[in-house]
């Protein structure tokens, strides 16, 4: 799930849906990204890129703590592993090759309420996004 592409030379500034700013460094040497402020990881769900919270052991602290990196042009966004540039479509950080899936529809349900999963809204959009179908599709009030 943690994807990262290092051909950058110069860091880059990212923001999430909730309107955090994060910074991704890229080693080239060591082929790993780093992003700041520590305690988050940048991830590739399927379709859309996001940060999700890390635990201390450097996991996913939960699913629905991760949110989608938004955008308004391709070179806001880092290139998904094995690509040249980023790609912004619709306002999102994506890897076009990829699909939606559940872990999308997850983020973009979760998109603007707050950091953690556990309000009563956050509840029931993770629900929601969870149960996106196959094909997976975002439900309406995720959109």
């Amino acid at each position: 799930m943690t994807v990262c592409a290092c051909s950058r030379s110069t860091p880059l500034e990212l923001k999430d849906t909730e309107g955090r700013r994060f910074e991704l460094s890229c080693d080239q040497r060591a082929e790993r990204c780093t992003l700041k402020p520590e305690g988050v990881l940048f991830i590739r769900s399927s379709w859309l890129l996001g940060v999700c919270e890390a635990s201390p052991d450097g996991n996913i602290t939960h699913p629905a703590d991760c949110r989608a990196l938004i955008c308004k042009s391709d070179s806001e966004c880092p290139p998904p592993l094995g690509a040249v540039s980023g790609s912004c479509i619709d306002g999102h950080c994506v890897d076009p090759s990829h699909t939606l899936s559940s872990a999308d529809a997850v983020m973009f349900c979760m998109a603007r309420t707050g950091p953690g999963h556990s309000k009563p809204e956050q509840v029931e959009r993770y629900a929601l996004g969870l149960n996106c179908g196959t094909p997976c599709i975002v439900p309406a009030p995720c959109k």
